[in-house]
């Protein structure tokens, strides 16, 4: 089943997504290819074949949680461009 990208599928699109095209000829052969490739993806034959969630078949081994002295606290005050003594000052959050 073949998807055709015509102008009132571009219009759609656009409307939902609340975007404004300025090259539509170009969107429109974009997707195009897109589904054309979807379409020869889909014909590719996977049966048998376990789905994958990631390419990388190793197992992810978090590093451990170890805590830190802040050995570079001084070194971070140091560089700030606001600070009193120990305290640096940064921007307020709620402007």
């Amino acid at each position: 089943m073949s998807i055709k990208i015509d102008d009132n599928l571009i219009n759609h699109l656009s409307k939902l997504s609340r975007l404004t095209v300025s090259d539509t000829e170009k969107l429109k052969t974009d997707l195009q290819k897109i589904l054309d490739y979807f379409e020869i993806l889909s014909e590719v034959n996977t049966e048998g074949i376990e789905p994958m969630y990631t390419p990388i078949e190793e197992a992810f081994e978090p590093r451990k949680s170890e805590p830190k002295n802040g050995e570079h606290a001084q070194e971070i005050i140091e560089n700030f461009p606001e600070k009193v003594d120990r305290l640096i000052k940064i921007p307020g959050i709620y402007g």
